[in-house]
């Protein structure tokens, strides 16, 4: 699902300022650091430009570790064995760290395809390597967490993007703890959001976000 430009343009954008939340306009000068505690890189790719890198390590669900160091266009596309696109997983611009989640859906991705202008490393590592949620967390942007507890009302806030129109997209998954199998949507929304969701167990949430994010977890 190519949810940064095709999903943008079909959802109103519903910009609704948060009370508290404080954006900055500035872009950093260099990426944020990893978002997680990482594991064994099962493959590496990176390059300073446009490219197409075949995925040789994607047998299952894998946690993709995005860097780019660049400070114009950055954009990842998911591409299947005819290299036609099955997501993007990233659409921005400037320094930017994020993580993603593929192969969770039944699509195998056997390529992706990055543009951008500046240094870029893209690390596969094992759906282990999510960072757990314990109680609560911030992230700066897309992200894959862990949630090993019961089932729980999950408060979720996107803060959304100051360098889009439309304040950016949010949307939140969850998915069987090992990656295989999806089992519900959190959230799906554009512009500054704040609300509830049900939590069943334990899962892995995979966060689309191009501007920070936020959940926490009041177990029954």
């Amino acid at each position: 699902m190519k949810w940064f430009q095709r999903d943008r343009g079909e959802r109103p954008a519903g910009v609704v300022p948060l009370p508290g939340v404080v954006k900055s306009e500035s872009v950093p000068g260099q990426a944020p650091p990893p978002l997680g505690p990482g594991g064994p890189v099962l493959q590496r790719i990176g390059g300073d430009s446009d490219q197409v890198a075949g995925m040789t390590a994607l047998a299952g669900p894998v946690v993709l570790d995005i860097t780019h160091q660049g400070r114009g266009h950055f954009v990842v596309d998911a591409l299947d064995a005819g290299l036609r696109s099955l997501s993007q997983l990233v659409y921005t611009d400037g320094p930017f760290a994020c993580r993603a989640l593929v192969n969770a859906d039944d699509r195998t991705v056997r390529a992706l395809r990055v543009q951008a202008d500046g240094p870029w490393v893209i690390d596969a590592t094992a759906v282990s390597s999510a960072s757990v949620l314990s109680g609560a967390a911030r992230c700066p942007a897309s992200n894959v967490l862990r949630y090993d507890g019961g089932p729980g009302i999950a408060s979720l806030c996107h803060e959304g993007d100051p360098r889009a129109e439309d304040g950016g997209y949010f949307l939140v998954d969850t998915f069987e703890r090992d990656g295989h199998g999806f089992l519900d949507e959190l959230a799906n929304h554009v512009g500054p959001w704040r609300g509830e969701a049900p939590l069943t167990g334990p899962c892995l949430i995979y966060a689309r976000s191009d501007g920070p994010w936020s959940i926490s977890v009041q177990p029954l």
